[in-house]
């Protein structure tokens, strides 16, 4: 390397140089100015070296050096490429199509598993489709009318397996009070009295209850329940019991109908003058549920002596308990009857009186099932998107007039009371606004039936429905049906507080406690639930 190359060695030789002294010889000049010749020779030869080397480029075209250059710009780009990869991820999306989604016939409830919500990361770890699935089935009840579930739940441990974290919680966005707060002191006056209640009617509903009180089984290994066949309790002092045998086994159904009045007037299992009574029966209520365990997901199955009305009155009950009081020992039960709610839907959307019924739903059915989703989408508990799809699916197949008219389990021409109530509740709860033309057309076929005399299935749903609308066609009916219910209350001694209608549709063969259910329900109609329409409504629609 030449001193011109380095310019550190150059600064060296020139300090070697310095002055000279007087011991300086003429052969140590001589030696340094051959030095000197020597690098000056070997500073040309470099130079003419590298003119030679740069010939070859003066040489060529201005074209080929520039495709020289950006030919090796794009082979060190390349080896860079090879030396550093990178990782390309391939990620999937869904999004909504414009299409009509898939036919009705594609719903599979089976495939639901909550599970998928946490365990998402850990792809690894899945139960691939084909392996078995153990399958708990419930039991079929085959024991005396009053015997009551032989193995009792852990209702500890099994609340804790199934009470829903604070992460999976649904948000309610339009929650301005406490869920189910309309049944507070307070509310319940402001609503009773915006709503079109009474005096009277309160003290019906008030009479309504300690007649309840008076027909809870008390001791036994049923204690705490009610039963259909209540002159048994009450040894006769009131009459017009179920009279159709099989009813005397659904002690979950008739205890739902008599605690839903209970909470519907604001009492719990932990406040209220009729707090013990509400313990006994959410109590029985619990142990008496069958639990299970389906594809991974726990329920409990409230059908045991009767059918999914049994079940959808088992799940409306708890998770309004739940709602109101936010008792953990209740949310694992809501939460498993909510579960088999999802499993026990037909392939149809709907639900009929088996699970996963092969002959399709049956929208009195769907009802239930329908408001037992909807409690527990008040109280935060897990309700599946799908399970909601599912059931509108259902209501589009069954409805027609612009989805004013529904029937059972096809459309109808004409309007069908019942069934008609029933759909157009569904859909209020499933997203339909006041302006729905389905709506409105609807409540105009509900105004023209008006109060049905003493059909109070089909009353009970028209008056919320009404209730929900407002209006001059909720002032009317709601008038008629609260002064007939009070008049018509009866004032005997054992039944006083209760009423029992001869032929009254769906229900008669239920008897006396079963009617006596609805109509206290209907009393209280006006506080039961926020009204959806209102400008600060206290509940939204289901997330769809």
């Amino acid at each position: 390397m030449s001193t011109a190359a380095n310019p550190d060695e150059a600064l060296g030789d020139a300090d070697a140089k310095g002055p000279k002294t007087d011991e300086g010889s003429i052969t140590d000049e001589v030696l340094n100015a051959d030095l000197v010749d020597a690098e000056e020779s070997e500073d040309e030869e470099e130079a003419i070296g590298t003119n030679h080397r740069f010939l070859f480029f003066q040489a060529m075209p201005a074209w080929a050096v520039s495709t020289l250059v950006h030919a090796l710009i794009l082979l060190i780009l390349g080896l860079v490429s090879i030396a550093d990869p990178i990782q390309i991820v391939n990620v999937l999306t869904a999004s909504s199509g414009g299409d009509d989604g898939p036919e009705i016939e594609e719903l599979s409830i089976e495939e639901f598993d909550p599970g998928e919500i946490e365990e998402a990361e850990e792809e690894t770890e899945e139960v691939e489709i084909t392996d078995p699935v153990e399958m708990v089935e419930p039991v079929a009840m085959e024991v005396p009318v009053l015997d009551i579930a032989a193995v009792p739940l852990d209702m500890s441990d099994f609340a804790a397996e199934m009470a829903p974290a604070a992460a999976t919680l649904q948000s309610m966005n339009a929650m301005s009070m406490k869920p189910m707060g309309s049944r507070s002191s307070e509310m319940k006056e402001k609503l009773l009295r915006k709503y079109g209640g009474t005096d009277s009617s309160e003290a019906a509903v008030t009479e309504a209850l300690k007649w309840f009180s008076r027909h809870q089984i008390k001791s036994g290994p049923t204690a705490g329940a009610w039963t259909f066949q209540h002159e048994l309790v009450c040894r006769g002092a009131c009459g017009n019991g179920c009279t159709k045998a099989s009813r005397a086994k659904q002690l979950n159904a008739a205890t739902s109908l008599a605690l839903l009045p209970f909470m519907g007037a604001g009492q719990t299992h932990l406040q209220g003058e009729f707090k013990n009574v509400v313990m006994g029966g959410l109590k029985f209520l619990i142990q008496n549920g069958k639990p299970g365990k389906e594809n991974g997901l726990p329920y409990i199955d409230y059908t045991g002596g009767g059918n999914m009305y049994d079940h959808g009155l088992a799940a409306i009950t708890l998770c309004e308990a739940y709602a109101m009081t936010g008792d953990p020992d209740l949310a694992g039960p809501a939460q498993a009857a909510l579960n088999f709610i999802a499993l026990a839907q037909c392939r149809d959307g709907g639900w009929r009186y088996g699970k996963r019924d092969s002959s399709g739903g049956d929208t009195s059915v769907v009802g239930w099932q329908v408001m037992a989703l909807k409690s527990g989408h008040m109280g935060h508990l897990m309700i599946p998107p799908n399970v909601i799809q599912g059931s509108t699916l259902f209501l589009d197949r069954v409805s027609s007039d612009g989805g004013s008219i529904y029937g059972y389990n096809k459309p109808s021409a004409t309007p069908r009371p019942a069934t008609t109530a029933v759909g157009l509740l569904c859909r209020m709860y499933t997203g339909w606004d006041k302006n729905h033309p389905g709506i409105k057309k609807g409540v105009a076929h509900l105004t023209k039936i008006g109060v049905k005399k003493p059909d109070l299935y089909y009353n009970y749903y028209a008056a919320q429905v009404l209730r929900h609308h407002g209006g001059m066609e909720w002032d009317k009916f709601n008038a008629e049906l609260r002064d007939w219910l009070v008049e018509t209350q009866d004032q005997s001694k054992g039944a006083k507080g209760s009423w029992y209608f001869n032929g009254a549709p769906h229900m008669s063969e239920a008897g006396r406690l079963c009617l006596t259910s609805f109509a206290t329900m209907i009393l209280e109609v006006y506080y039961r639930h926020m009204p959806l329409y209102a400008e600060a409504a206290a509940e939204d629609e289901f997330p769809l």
